[in-house]
């Protein structure tokens, strides 16, 4: 039968790239999660998901939130509109291969029989086209992947965090994609790992892929009979009533900020009653940094920082304004300007004042950075400084500045990196005596006091867990972001050292406990 112009020109509508969502919604039919094949009528999530994709894709999320049902579609969609296109889905074990496979084919058998192309196989896990267009579902292994095929539609890694060979199939499948394909890399975040170093790049744009989350709250729609089971439930046991916001605890006070409603409060409760709070936020996170909790590997209780966190969102807490700085020394000046330079307090007569510094070389890019966590004497903290461009010599005559500026702090630095020639100018060219020191022998007895914080395994070792005891206990009280955010990826690795995972930065952390290492000293050397 032949088309209307109408018609001929709906169709020629649809098949353009940038109405794929109308495309899908059109043509494919998908199983509920009651089993019922109904339209397939996209998320909100699952909207923002397609209509954002770039080349390059990497997806933090919760747990089932549809985006591999949508990877099939967009793959069924590719293979019909464009031909000689082969799509490759990749899932972390047989069973979700299987799952997806079974998917696949059941949307594609929703097509309507005048789009649907003929088949050429439709066996090991892979359909392939008349048209020279296939879709390959396979499991993640040991063995490289795709090796010898080229990729020019959509390739979805699915659950990488669970991959085994993540490092070397990455590599594998990035040499067979071409620039035509989207690279899409979905995982639930499970603690630290490959996944997390390259989703924390792509947030500070130190990779090319595009980053997406997507939390619990806003995937409302895949659950909802999930949430009125937990409601019934919940009242059948509270005499009828149902939870109110008044009896929500802290956290469940800051997500209800974030859009959680109580029927969503109740299901989470109860998610929470079959685990842990622990992991829920792995499963079925509320933010990224939620997500990437683990017990027993984060130095810092993760817990408490974000509870930090988002307390100084509450209560508006911000560095001050250049001009609200009073009497700032000049060289100071464009470090505020350009936001390495944070300041929350200005110097207050007769207050003594400390600080930590960590040296990098100041080769910019991904290399680390230099920093001063400063605090007062009752341990509030007063300023910040980060930057990873700044040269030794010249942070030097940062560092000189802050700490007379402060009422001639005591001035804690790292003997490491640049931090000796720091050192060396802040002693002997800017004649800075308010240095944390301490004392050696030489061969004939005779005492010798080094300037500096010298770092070992033992002098760290301890550092970090006085650092951990002065958080935990409330003794400090912290105002960076910056450092609260280091602190989440600042774990204890096997072999018993302290590091930020790879990806992320320590810097500021080190500053925070070389600071208490001055505050623990006790010395002070008025000049």
């Amino acid at each position: 039968m032949a088309l209307s112009r109408q018609n001929m020109e709906k169709l020629r509508w649809l098949w353009a790239d940038e109405n794929k969502i109308e495309w899908i919604e059109t043509f494919l039919k998908i199983a509920d999660k009651e089993g019922k094949i109904v339209p397939f009528i996209l998320t909100d999530e699952q909207r923002a998901f397609v209509s954002g994709l770039e080349h390059k894709n990497i997806i933090s999320k919760s747990r089932q939130l549809g985006l591999s049902v949508v990877c099939a579609a967009l793959s069924i969609r590719k293979c019909i509109v464009q031909d000689n296109t082969t799509c490759v889905l990749i899932s972390h074990s047989q069973e979700s291969t299987n799952k997806v496979f079974a998917k696949l084919k059941q949307q594609f058998y929703s097509l309507p029989d005048w789009l649907r192309p003929d088949l050429l196989t439709n066996n090991r896990q892979e359909l392939t086209f008349t048209n020279g267009s296939r879709i390959s579902c396979q499991t993640a292994g040991n063995k490289d992947l795709c090796r010898g095929d080229t990729i020019n539609g959509i390739l979805h890694m699915s659950e990488y965090a669970l991959w085994k060979n993540q490092d070397g199939q990455l590599q594998s499948l990035m040499q067979a994609s071409t620039e035509s394909a989207q690279i899409i890399i979905e995982s639930t975040t499970k603690g630290f790992n490959k996944f997390t170093e390259l989703y924390m790049q792509a947030v500070n744009n130190e990779n090319d892929f595009k980053s997406f989350f997507f939390n619990f709250i806003n995937g409302r729609a895949l659950f909802e009979n999930q949430y009125k089971q937990s409601v019934k439930y919940y009242k059948a046991r509270h005499g009828g009533k149902m939870l109110t916001e008044d009896e929500y605890d802290d956290e469940e006070k800051y997500l209800a900020k974030l859009g959680m409603t109580p029927d969503q409060a109740v299901w989470r409760r109860g998610k929470i009653a079959e685990s842990s709070l622990d992991a829920f936020h792995e499963e079925f996170p509320s933010t990224f940094e939620e997500s990437c909790i683990v017990t027993g590997s984060s130095v810092f209780d993760n817990s408490r920082v974000i509870r930090i966190q988002q307390a100084l969102t509450e209560k508006k807490i911000k560095p001050l304004s250049l001009d609200k700085i009073v009497g700032l020394p000049q060289l100071l000046r464009p470090y505020v300007q350009n936001k390495s330079l944070l300041i929350w307090d200005v110097p207050k007569y007769g207050v003594k004042y400390y600080a930590g510094i960590d040296v990098s070389e100041g080769l910019g890019g991904k290399h680390d950075y230099s920093t001063i966590f400063m605090v007062n004497a009752d341990g509030k903290q007063v300023l910040e400084f980060r930057n990873n461009k700044i040269k030794p010599y010249i942070f030097a005559d940062v560092c000189d500045a802050v700490g007379r500026w402060y009422n001639k702090a005591l001035l804690t630095v790292e003997k490491a990196s640049g931090g000796h020639s720091v050192i060396e100018r802040l002693r002997y060219d800017k004649h800075y005596m308010n240095m944390t020191k301490y004392k050696t022998y030489d061969e004939y007895n005779r005492t010798v006091w080094q300037v500096g914080f010298s770092t070992n395994n033992k002098t760290k070792s301890i550092a970090v867990n006085d650092a951990r005891e002065w958080f935990e206990k409330g003794l400090i009280a912290i105002k960076s972001n910056n450092l609260l955010e280091e602190m989440k990826t600042f774990v204890a690795q096997d072999n018993g050292a302290f590091n930020a995972v790879i990806g992320s930065h320590d810097d500021l952390v080190s500053g925070f406990w070389l600071c208490i290492q001055g505050m623990k000293n006790g010395f002070w050397y008025p000049f």
